[in-house]
């Protein structure tokens, strides 16, 4: 019995499939670009829907895609356990195994003499330095250059089968955030508040986590520890959780703040002043808006209570979908107008480094941009206890 083609594992489907290699292609044809060559993993599989194994922390480059006008994508991949996967559970054509990435500007080489782009002018993302260099010595009048924005405004509005494949991902990221905070206690560690919320969206349908499950206590708390440590959680003590969940590709990501016992009056006002900043941002959200006046909303609420000292300094957002933290952000910087069907996380946050008596808050939700205004999709509570 021969081995029949198969659908890629946790596959979105033919249409959306074909919806988003056509995307690619409208895009390289506006552009001033012959082809893009992309590294970046959830750009790889956005291009082919093959299931890339790339998103794993202290972990060189695994794959490739370089997608030349009207042509399917061509793909490079690292290791050996693809080759069947490549074969049976994608419609690649063009797949060529990568020796060390030191020599990627060899097979990459390959390909733009097989696609004849050696005098093309192609858009990147995450080229490696080495393959660049490689890349110029072979190929003299080949011009690289950023496609960073085109990714961007690519990705930033959502088919409706991508806005559902998202609303999926949230709500598993519900499960995870909910079993989390009934994991909160005192004398349990972060780390197995994390496992909580991992085990969780695991059985809800998860693929993997987009990123370490944040799970912050106490003193953690005042400087957003970004990970879940094995500091143990203590009475008294703010918590933050962050969590994420994969289901198909797409991201689900939010974040609250509870309290391990009785807050003080301190780490009540503190995360007052978080949810209302995250209220009142989310009020103007609609077609039009700039990223730029939702996050400095946000910023005017907490400093406008009195704990503009403790802003956090990163961006209040970023869009979701496929990976993670997308362009554009909601920062002070970005001037980029809201559109509909864009699909947004807004996290304003205080953190008070020097009392960490008292702590940090963190609250995110995700909204999609409708006609006129905005559907919050996440449905984790907010903690009473520090509202009242």
């Amino acid at each position: 019995m021969s081995f029949q083609r198969q659908a890629p594992i946790f596959y979105a489907g033919d249409e959306l499939h074909r919806v988003k290699q056509q995307r690619i292609q409208q895009a390289l044809a506006a552009s001033d670009f012959d082809a893009f060559l992309f590294f970046k993993a959830e750009a790889v599989r956005y291009a082919t829907d093959f299931y890339v194994k790339g998103f794993r922390p202290f972990m060189e480059p695994e794959y490739l895609v370089l997608v030349a006008k009207d042509k399917p994508p061509a793909v490079g991949y690292v290791s050996g356990s693809d080759d069947l996967r490549i074969r049976f559970k994608s419609d690649i054509e063009d797949a060529r195994r990568l020796p060390p990435v030191a020599r990627w500007a060899e097979t990459i080489g390959g390909m733009i003499s097989d696609y004849s782009l050696a005098n093309a002018r192609i858009g990147t993302d995450l080229m490696p330095y080495m393959v660049y260099e490689g890349l110029k010595r072979q190929f003299p009048g080949l011009q690289i250059a950023d496609a960073g924005k085109i990714w961007s405004t690519l990705t930033a509005i959502k088919h409706p089968a991508e806005i559902e494949l998202i609303r999926n991902a949230v709500r598993i990221a519900d499960i995870g955030a909910k079993a989390a905070m009934n994991a909160v206690r005192p004398g349990v560690s972060e780390h197995s508040v994390s496992a909580e919320a991992v085990y969780a969206m695991r059985r809800g349908g998860s693929e993997f986590e987009p990123f370490i499950p944040l799970v912050a206590s106490g003193y953690n708390t005042s400087m957003f520890e970004r990970v879940a440590t094995e500091k143990i959680i203590q009475s008294g003590e703010l918590v933050i959780l962050d969590i994420g969940a994969v289901h198909r590709g797409y991201t689900g990501d939010l974040g609250r703040t509870v309290i391990c016992g009785e807050p003080t009056p301190e780490q009540k006002a503190i995360y007052r002043a978080t949810y209302q900043a995250l209220a009142e941002a989310k009020k103007i959200i609609k077609p039009g808006v700039t990223c730029h006046q939702i996050d400095r909303r946000a910023r005017d609420v907490i400093e406008d209570a009195g704990w503009g000292k403790y802003l956090y300094s990163g961006n209040t957002g970023h869009q979701l979908g496929y990976g993670l933290h997308g362009d554009p952000l909601v920062d002070r910087n970005v001037d980029f107008e809201v559109v509909e069907n864009m699909v947004m996380c807004l996290e304003p946050r205080i953190v008070l480094p020097d009392r960490p008596d008292i702590g940090g808050a963190h609250l995110e939700d995700v909204v999609v941009v409708t006609k006129d205004g905005h559907e919050k999709i996440n449905t984790t509570p907010f903690d009473e206890r520090l509202l009242s």
